[in-house]
């Protein structure tokens, strides 16, 4: 798995972190049923997570080298796939002339 990727995945877990803080942070002023119902909701965001860190490391582990090969051959079916492209440019461009 490219380094992109891995930062990609890894920035929506950061981001899924700083909600639960602000939520939090927004439990604190609450009061009674409301509080209680929001910090229950709170514990379950963070278990889940916590699933999706740990399901991501060990996707992670596993697929690394399936993944690796597979976006290879992405790449290498998209740069054929830009090659054509740019030939057929070429010859619409010679075609004008």
């Amino acid at each position: 798995m490219k380094k992109e990727q891995k930062g990609s995945v890894e920035k929506v877990l950061q981001e899924l972190g700083k909600s639960i803080d602000e939520l939090i942070n927004k439990t604190k002023n609450s009061r009674g049923d409301l509080k209680k119902e929001m910090n229950e909701r709170i514990a379950e965001l963070k278990r889940n997570k916590e699933k999706l860190e740990k399901d991501f490391n060990q996707f992670k582990e596993d697929h690394a080298q399936d993944f690796d090969k597979f976006e290879n051959s992405v790449q290498k079916a998209a740069d054929e796939v830009k090659q054509t492209f740019q030939k057929f440019m070429d010859k619409i461009k010679k075609d004008k002339k």
